[in-house]
């Protein structure tokens, strides 16, 4: 057998000597970069809540306002409610919606405006936000079914 001489001259020499190597950049592979998702901003209890109230008024009052005047009467609201009824399948009865229309209008006008309608449905459902015991929260993750 023949003696090889490697040296740098060699084609040979660049397989046998480790070289360091740019990675390639993003640019040059033409790769997108993503941003790592940004975490929702922390919004406190009463955020929550009012934020729960002003989507219940505007989901009401888009259902109920059939003449998109922004009030809602109680012949709207309860012609709502029969609508609501029928699309859930139940028997629509007009006594228990005739129940919530005067907890919605106490003073018995006839008639609510986006305010006076979340002010009834903060009175009508009233809600709070609760925070499990980090302990319950545990046994519930873990918990068999």
């Amino acid at each position: 057998m023949k003696n090889v001489r490697v040296n740098s001259d060699s084609s040979v020499y660049s397989l046998m000597m480790p070289t360091s190597r740019k990675a390639p950049s993003v640019s040059d592979e033409k790769l997108q970069v993503v941003s790592a998702p940004k975490a929702p901003a922390v919004r406190s209890d009463d955020q929550l809540i009012d934020d729960f109230y002003a989507r219940l008024t505007k989901q009401q009052l888009d259902w109920a306002d059939s003449n998109k005047d922004s009030t809602v009467t109680k012949s709207e609201y309860m012609d709502s409610q029969a609508r609501l009824a029928k699309i859930d399948n139940r028997v629509f009865d007009p006594a228990t919606a005739e129940h919530y229309w005067n907890k919605l209008d106490p003073t018995g006008k006839g008639w609510l405006d986006e305010s006076e309608l979340r002010e009834g449905y903060e009175n009508l459902l009233p809600v709070s936000v609760g925070h499990l015991d980090a302990n319950y929260a545990e046994r519930l993750r873990t918990r068999q079914g």
